[in-house]
């Protein structure tokens, strides 16, 4: 059975004598013109999501807002700008006493391994730099698989998958807090003006297995997040980048804890795309 996300129970519309029983306004419930959210929620993508303000997901005149475009079925959006099983890696940097593996035969599936949360001890990190295969444009969407070899559990906050500046300032940075749950960073001057941190937990917390992450962006507008192809939030936001991002990582950057033992993550399937209507499915 798939995990259940926490913020998107299930909600089933009843029918008694004829007449329908109002839904509970649940995030992750349906939604249309019909069967509207109630504020703070706004319906986005037929879902009632969260939305880190009251006026998130709608636009001035008050309608709902679709969410980021998404590509229609059938519709030729174009190929990812980078793909792991294609293009892989041009850059790494590990710690004497970590280990970074990048398996060129399971699609250059990354696993990383740090020994703890000491400066000299975690790191384990795959690099991409070449422009050729980064956004051009500032819109996004960064999508992949990270497998758990164990129920999660980390000391402080360790960031696996990043997606901005070479000088560190992220459009895009995924990880896990100590409280177990997922945490989405983007910083000022980035997606929107200010920084942007939203952290997720699932029922029964992240378990040993699969999870599909995917985020996606446009500057100035909002940015969305998935997990395991729910959507679990949208977020309004202004001002922003001017230039694109010029880096994308893969695998631990650092262990932001004390005490932290020796932690090992796998990260597959991941690609890339500087145009939200391209769509990026499963991959091997």
């Amino acid at each position: 059975m798939a995990p259940v996300i926490r913020l998107f129970s299930a909600v089933t519309l009843a029918l008694l004598g004829g007449c329908a029983i109002e839904l509970d306004d649940v995030p992750g419930r349906a939604c249309d013109e019909s069967h509207p959210c109630r504020a703070p929620r706004a319906c986005v993508s037929a879902r009632c999501v969260e939305t880190s303000t009251p006026d998130a997901g709608r636009d001035a005149g008050g309608e709902l807002d679709a969410g980021l475009p998404t590509a229609d079925a059938g519709t030729d959006a174009g190929l990812p700008r980078w793909q792991q099983r294609l293009h892989g890696f041009n850059g790494s940097t590990v710690d004497p006493t970590c280990t970074l593996d990048i398996d060129p035969s399971r699609g250059n599936r990354v696993l990383a391994t740090v020994l703890g949360s000491g400066d000299a001890q975690d790191t384990a990190l795959a690099e991409m730099i070449d422009l050729n295969h980064l956004p051009r444009s500032l819109e996004g969407r960064l999508r992949g698989r990270i497998t758990l070899v164990a129920p999660l559990s980390v000391s402080g906050f360790v960031p696996l998958a990043y997606l901005g500046t070479q000088s560190g300032q992220a459009f895009v940075r995924i990880g896990f807090d100590a409280s177990g749950r997922l945490v989405v960073e983007s910083d000022a001057q980035t997606v929107g003006s200010a920084a942007l941190v939203e952290r997720f937990a699932v029922d029964g917390g992240f378990s040993a297995g699969d999870w599909v992450v995917e985020v996606a962006y446009r500057v100035g507008t909002a940015r969305e997040v998935r997990i395991n192809d729910v959507l679990q939030r949208y977020t309004s936001v202004s001002g922003g980048a001017t230039l694109p991002p010029a880096e994308l990582s893969l695998g631990i950057a650092r262990y932001d804890g004390t005490g932290g033992g020796a932690f090992s993550v796998t990260l597959s399937s991941w690609q890339l795309a500087d145009e939200l209507l391209v769509t990026l499915g499963d991959q091997p």
